[in-house]
């Protein structure tokens, strides 16, 4: 059930997105974000300058203690969605705004506050986190259109490949992680819902598996 409702929610946003599989950009990897104040920009967001560098938003995140890319606890997201399921509305914006409070570039968290306003009437809420979501997205499309390595989409998160995957309305057949030329990839075999239509993308995974390699060394 709750695979079935992150589904069909994360879905729900390709229409308001207009977010594609193939949108190409440069890619990114190697931006640098040491000087960049994560919490200066939350705080803009907040303060509704939806202005903001998304990429350095969700990269500066990555620098912070509570970045946790693998492992992390996801039993607010899942009460959030649990919630949302029952039409508890306030219950799931309490639970996914608990998640922002550690990490506000989370697109799940975004997403049910997004949906959990609007069917409380709160349009203006709703429409906030219809924006941000769509400036960490844009920021991930930004970094490649994933045909190749050279465009690979650029990860802090596996929750992130799959995020966009469900979005474009994709589901992963295999999925395999490989080196190459210094760089960490997934591969991800995927095939079209309604068509059936099978595709290969690619994700930088430099970023969390960095994060991975740094702790396991510290043990």
């Amino acid at each position: 059930m709750k695979t079935a409702l992150r589904t069909l929610c994360i879905v729900a946003i390709i229409t308001m997105m207009g977010a594609t599989a193939v949108m190409a950009g440069p890619n990114q990897t190697a931006t640098d974000v040491n000087n960049t104040d994560y919490y200066g920009l939350v705080k803009k967001i907040k303060n509704n300058d939806i202005n903001v560098d998304f990429q350095a938003l969700r990269l500066s995140y990555t620098k912070t203690p509570d970045y946790k890319p693998y492992g992390a606890d996801d039993s607010a997201k899942d009460t959030a969605f649990d919630a949302l399921n029952k039409n508890n509305y306030a219950e799931a914006v309490r639970q996914a705004e608990s998640v922002l409070e550690k990490n506000y570039v989370d697109l799940d968290a975004h997403m049910l506050c997004r949906i959990a306003y609007r069917e409380m009437g709160n349009l203006e809420k709703s429409a906030f986190h219809n924006s941000v979501l769509k400036g960490l997205v844009g920021s991930l499309y930004a970094s490649g259109d994933g045909t190749t390595t050279e465009k690979a989409i650029v990860v802090i998160s596996v929750r992130e490949e799959y995020f966009l995957l469900n979005a474009n309305g994709l589901k992963s057949i295999r999925n395999s992680s490989f080196v190459t030329n210094g760089h960490n990839y997934d591969k991800m075999d995927v095939e079209n819902k309604k068509t059936a239509e099978k595709t290969i993308i690619y994700f930088n995974i430099d970023i969390p598996f960095g994060w991975l390699t740094k702790n396991l060394q510290k043990k």
